[in-house]
């Protein structure tokens, strides 16, 4: 078969496959897996533009940590400009590819420079380097795909990138921008649906919903894993529940502001109208289709279930479910929303401390919570933090 075309056919493969992903991460992984295996890299980077600057979205590097901790490093909150005077916001800035032989002896009158703080930081050595844009419609950069040291297939020692690794990289950065502008317009839905919410509850903002998404994305990782889950099932499992998690509290736009906003307790009638949220944002989600609009249905129906019982699935006593029987998503949910709400700040109460908030989550396990995933938020507390710092405020 012509080199060309089995390029052309595998590629195709690999766009129907993550045509079917809904969660970023979940996509950037797997596009830089697959930008590294066409071209041996031994490490990568995906930054996105927000406005103008660009941002550290996903990161894979094989010298300084294995492929199935690169979730981690997800949420840095690095930020550059979009600039000519960096390689990736060059590439941005102006739409073209640099394949870069030696990061260190850069062509003569260059206006970008190489930022070798990482390697100091981390002890690896940058040889050379591939950086491509994502663009969409209208020419603009999504973001950057940066690909750096090639391997040479012997002795694995880098080498510059060549000819029909760049075009092969090209031809799939040209593919996955659609899909990478389809993801974001998708994201501008959820973010509007949000900001409805927000309107009649200032607690229900967008960082607090990606802190929820994220938090309950984790949590299903390190459950899932450790229970021996397919790898590729794992990454489309947590990638829609991240989006459906955003969702959880959605039935709040039909609760009436002085109910959400009373600087006091509710009373007992007041009390019965908020438990209503969960029913309104379970019928809101009915009509919409999908794994993430059954996902989160379930979710916003059960998210204030109690694992003793004792919790609530609408205004009254209807619809209670204990253990096992509340949806795993909707029990991970319950964890990642309760955590946020006592580490963040609100006009009734300072903040808690990661410690306070999961000693907290421990004495209600076996009560309030899933014993089991209370555990697991306990494993995953160094991510806390770095979630923390990706979505501020």
């Amino acid at each position: 078969m012509d080199r060309t075309l089995r390029v052309s056919n595998r590629l195709s493969g690999f766009i129907k496959e993550i045509s079917g992903y809904r969660d970023l991460n979940a996509l950037l992984d797997r596009i830089l897996a697959m930008a590294r295996d066409i071209t041996r890299a031994d490490a990568g980077t995906i930054y996105l533009r927000e406005g103008q600057e660009l941002v550290f979205a996903y990161t894979h590097n094989d010298s300084l940590f294995p492929a199935n901790e690169a979730h981690r490093h997800a949420y840095a909150a690095i930020r550059m400009p979009v600039s000519e005077k960096s390689i990736a916001g060059y590439v941005a800035s102006t739409g073209r590819s640099l394949n870069l032989a030696d990061v260190r002896a850069l062509p003569q009158g260059a206006p970008y420079s190489f930022n070798d703080a990482f390697d100091l930081k981390t002890g690896f050595v940058t040889r050379s380097m591939l950086t491509l844009p994502f663009l969409d419609r209208r020419g603009r950069a999504l973001g950057v795909l940066q690909l750096i040291n090639s391997l040479d297939s012997r002795r694995h020692n880098p080498c510059p990138f060549n000819t029909h690794m760049e075009n092969d990289t090209r031809m799939m950065a040209r593919e996955v921008s659609g899909i990478l502008e389809l993801n974001e317009a998708e994201k501008r839905g959820i973010y509007g649906i949000l900001r409805m919410a927000a309107v009649h509850d200032p607690s229900e903002t967008g960082p607090h919903a990606e802190r929820v998404g994220a938090i309950a994305a984790e949590l299903y990782h390190a459950w899932a894993v450790r229970r021996g889950h397919i790898p590729d099932v794992v990454r489309q499992e947590k990638g829609n529940l991240r989006l459906a998690a955003m969702l959880h509290d959605i039935g709040k736009v039909g609760i009436s502001e002085a109910i959400l906003k009373k600087p006091g307790a509710l009373n007992e009638e007041e009390f019965g109208i908020m438990r209503g949220h969960t029913a309104l944002g379970a019928s809101i989600l009915d009509d919409a289709h999908g794994e993430i609009s059954v996902l989160a249905h379930d979710i916003a129906l059960h998210h204030h279930q109690r694992w003793n019982g004792r919790g609530y699935a609408g205004s009254g006593d209807e619809g209670r479910l204990s253990g096992e029987d509340i949806p795993l998503g909707a029990r991970i949910t319950a964890i990642a929303d309760v955590f946020d709400a006592l580490v963040s700040p609100r006009c009734y109460k300072k903040p808690w401390t990661f410690e306070d908030a999961l000693g907290h989550l421990r004495q209600e396990a076996g009560q309030h919570f899933d014993p089991v995933l209370v555990d697991h938020l306990a494993e995953i507390s160094d991510l806390l933090d770095l979630i923390y710092q990706r979505f501020p405020g």
